[in-house]
C-alpha cells in the first residue's frame, strides 16, 4: 500500500447527466449545521474549502473506546464532511483511509461520479483520533466498524440518500470489515479499490505473484539494482538519507531503515510505479545520486523515520495483531542482508509485539461466502496485493474487476470498457443514480485533461529478513 502514478487518458462517454441529482439546495449551513450539532455527541465546525457546490465541515464524534464496555471512556473521532444536499437521491459516500484523515476535502472518485456527500471518517488511533493513555487491545477490526456504523446511523436521520462505503487499500479492507459486522439496509453497497486480506503473518501466498508480475526484463532491472545498492553503495545511501532534513532514526537504526526500504523497492515498484515506469529504472552503471533518488522515490526510507513511524505506529499493531501482512521475502538479497526483527522493534507502540490471532480474518471470509452481497471490488492486475484479493461467494449482485495492467491505482474509470460499464450499472441499481462517468482509455487524445485522483496514504512493506519467522 503506497503512491500511486496515473495515466493521461482520452475519454469514451458511457454515462452521463448526474447534475440533476442534487435537487433542491436544501438547507443553508445554519440548518445544517444546527441538525448536526443536535447529533448525540458531535461537535461541528465550518471549514473553507473552494469547491463546485460542495461545503466543508470538520465533525468530531464521541465513541467509546469499547463499544462492549462504554464504561471505559471514550475519544474524539474526526470525520471530514463535504455536503451538497441532504434531498435524495444524493447519495452520501463513506469513505475511510483505514489511517488519519489525510482526504480532508478532497472528493474520491464515487464523490464525483454520482454528484454525492462525503465524509472521510479517521480510522480509530490514527491522527488525532486516539484516546490517551491508548489501549491498543481496542485496536480492532470489530471497534472500527462499530464506530464507523455509529456515524452512519447519525448521518442518516440527516440525509436521506443511499450510503455506500468506499475506501483504497486499507481503507477498503475496512469499508468490507464493516459490512461483515453491520450487513443490514443502511448501506446500500460497498465499493472496495485494491483491498486486500491476508490470513498470516507473514501470508505466503504473495511470493509467488512476484515472480510473474510484469515483464520478465524488467523483473530482472529491478532485482540487479536492489543487489547493487545493498551489495555496493549501502553506507553512501545510508549518508544520503541522513542528509534528508527533519528525519531522525531512533526507533528504527539508519542501518535496518535503509536495508528494509532496498529489500522492499521490487514490492513497492509493481505496487505504485509499473510497467509504464520499466524504462526509467537506473541501471548498475547509473551515478550514485540517480540511483538514490529513483530508490527514495520508489520505496522512501523516510517511512522508517521516527516522525512517519509515529504516524503508521497502529498500522504495524494491526498488522502483528489481526490484519497479517504478505511474506516479503526476497531470496535473491540473502547473501545482503544483515539485520533481522529485533532491529525493526521500533515501529511498534508496543515494548512487547501482539500474537497474531488469525480468526478476524478467517471469519469475514466465511461471513462473505455466504452473505457478501452488495459489494465491488476493483484492483490493479500488476498490484502485488492482488494477490491477497478478498475472495467473494455466489452472490449475483457482487463482482472483482481487475484493471488491466494496473497498479494500487486502480479505478472504476481505468477498467476495461465492458467491466467499466458494469461496475456503474451496479452502482446505479444500489442507488438509484446514473453515475456521471467517462471510461478512461490508455492513448492520450489531444487536449486531453487527465482528472485528479490523490494518492492514498499507504504505510511502507515490512520486509522480514530471511532470519525472521518464516
Amino acid at each position: 500500500m503506497n503512491r500511486a502514478v496515473g495515466f493521461i487518458v482520452a475519454a469514451f462517454v458511457v454515462g452521463s447527466g448526474c447534475g440533476d441529482n442534487a435537487g433542491s439546495q436544501g438547507m443553508s449551513q445554519a440548518q445544517l449545521m444546527a441538525k448536526l450539532r443536535a447529533l448525540d455527541g458531535v461537535m461541528v465546525e465550518a471549514a473553507d474549502a473552494d469547491l463546485d457546490g460542495l461545503s466543508y465541515y470538520i465533525l468530531h464524534f464521541t465513541q467509546p473506546i469499547d463499544h462492549e464496555n462504554p464504561g471505559l471512556g471514550t475519544f474524539q473521532q474526526r470525520v471530514s464532511l463535504l455536503h451538497r444536499s441532504e434531498i435524495a437521491p444524493t447519495p452520501m459516500i463513506v469513505h475511510t483511509s483505514g489511517y488519519a484523515d489525510v482526504y480532508g476535502d478532497v472528493p474520491v472518485e464515487l464523490t464525483n461520479l454520482l454528484t454525492a456527500n462525503q465524509v472521510s471518517i479517521e480510522h480509530r488511533f490514527y491522527g488525532s483520533s486516539r484516546p490517551v493513555p491508548t489501549d491498543w487491545t481496542k485496536l480492532t477490526i470489530a471497534q472500527m466498524a462499530a464506530d464507523e456504523q455509529a456515524i452512519i446511523h447519525a448521518l442518516r436521520t440527516v440525509y436521506e440518500g443511499a450510503f455506500l462505503t468506499t475506501g483504497v487499500s486499507k481503507g477498503g479492507m475496512t469499508a468490507v470489515f464493516h459490512r461483515r459486522f453491520f450487513p443490514g439496509d443502511e448501506v446500500a453497497g460497498t465499493i472496495a479499490y485494491a483491498a486486500p486480506i491476508s490470513f498470516d503473518a507473514p501470508d505466503t501466498r504473495y511470493p509467488e505473484f512476484l515472480e510473474h508480475v510484469g515483464t520478465e526484463p524488467c523483473r530482472r532491472a529491478v532485482r540487479e539494482l536492489a543487489i547493487e545498492v545493498l551489495a555496493n553503495r549501502r553506507d553512501r545511501l545510508e549518508a544520503f538519507a541522513l542528509q534528508q532534513p527533519g528525519n531522525t532514526y531512533t526507533r528504527i537504526a539508519i542501518g535496518p531503515a535503509v536495508e528494509s526500504a532496498v529489500a522492499g523497492f521490487e514490492w513497492a515498484f509493481w505496487q505504485h510505479q509499473g510497467v509504464d515506469q520499466c524504462d526509467k529504472v537506473p541501471t548498475t552503471a547509473a551515478s550514485d545520486k540517480d540511483v538514490f533518488e529513483f530508490l527514495n522515490t520508489v520505496s522512501s526510507i523516510a517511512v522508517y523515520s521516527d516522525r512517519e513511524l509515529a504516524d503508521l505506529e497502529a498500522y504495524y499493531y494491526q498488522s502483528y495483531a489481526q490484519l497479517g501482512y504478505p511474506d516479503y521475502s526476497t531470496p535473491y538479497l540473502a547473501p545482503y542482508l544483515r539485520y533481522n526483527d529485533a532491529d525493526y522493534a521500533g515501529e511498534l507502540p508496543t515494548m512487547v509485539e501482539p500474537p497474531y490471532d488469525s480468526i478476524p480474518m478467517r471469519d469475514v471470509v466465511n461471513f462473505l461466502e455466504v452473505n457478501g452481497d452488495r459489494l465491488l471490488l476493483v484492483y490493479g492486475q500488476w498490484d502485488p496485493w492482488t494477490a491477497g484479493r478478498f475472495p467473494l461467494g455466489e452472490a449475483a449482485d457482487s463482482r472483482d474487476f481487475v484493471q488491466p495492467e494496473g497498479t494500487h491505482a486502480s479505478h472504476l474509470t481505468k477498467l476495461k470498457q465492458d467491466d467499466c460499464k458494469a461496475a456503474l450499472a451496479m452502482i446505479e441499481s444500489w442507488t438509484g443514480v446514473k453515475p456521471k462517468a467517462t471510461w478512461w482509455r490508455r492513448a492520450a487524445a489531444p487536449g486531453t485533461v487527465q482528472p485528479v485522483v490523490p494518492a492514498p496514504r499507504t504505510p511502507p512493506v515490512r520486509v522480514r529478513t530471511p532470519v525472521a519467522r518464516r
